[in-house]
């Protein structure tokens, strides 16, 4: 979305992620507990968008359905967001509202057609590493501690106080140029 990458190839690693996460989905639910079932499968909504854009991207289709699927998908990730809330798991809670957020954007973009993009993609990349990829090695390395609880929501914090601040500054260029 910033003009860095080629489509098509942006569409293979989609694709190549989409796969990836679709395979890890189907091992997890199928080898899961009852109650592991329903956290497990919410990573299809991830999966089913990768492979979607990267159709998308690939056969130089219109985007407009992979905004419109990103509408379900934010809708639903509220509907994570509410359940991680409800178990006072409230990091799980403020990830799936990121999330909602984004494919709320995707949305917008994509299927509504409105000029977000440059939006979109700073959200993307600022969430990319906020909820996946630090917490990820953090986890994967064993330093969850509840020092590094503190400093996620003050990373969070700082990150939705630059959403803020860049939807504030793009509505005043709008604005300036009409």
């Amino acid at each position: 979305m910033l003009g860095k990458v080629d489509v098509k190839s942006a569409g293979v690693f989609s694709l190549f992620t989409g796969v990836l996460q679709s395979f890890i989905a189907t091992w997890l639910v199928v080898n899961a507990a009852p109650a592991e079932v329903f956290g497990y499968a919410g990573i299809y909504l991830f999966a089913f968008t990768y492979l979607y854009v990267g159709v998308t991207f690939l056969f130089n289709m219109d985007g407009r359905g992979v905004g419109w699927f990103s509408l379900f998908v934010a809708i639903a990730a509220l509907f994570y967001a509410g359940i991680g809330f409800g178990r006072a798991d409230f990091v799980d809670g403020a990830m799936w509202t990121f999330w909602a957020f984004l494919w709320a954007l995707f949305f917008l973009g994509m299927g509504l057609g409105r000029p977000v993009d440059a939006l979109t993609a700073r959200v993307a990349l600022v969430l990319a590493w906020l909820t996946l990829i630090v917490p990820a090695m953090v986890g994967l390395a064993g330093l969850m501690t509840p020092l590094y609880t503190v400093i996620w929501w003050a990373a969070s914090g700082t990150a939705v106080l630059y959403f803020s601040l860049t939807i504030w500054r793009q509505r005043r260029l709008v604005e300036a140029t009409s």
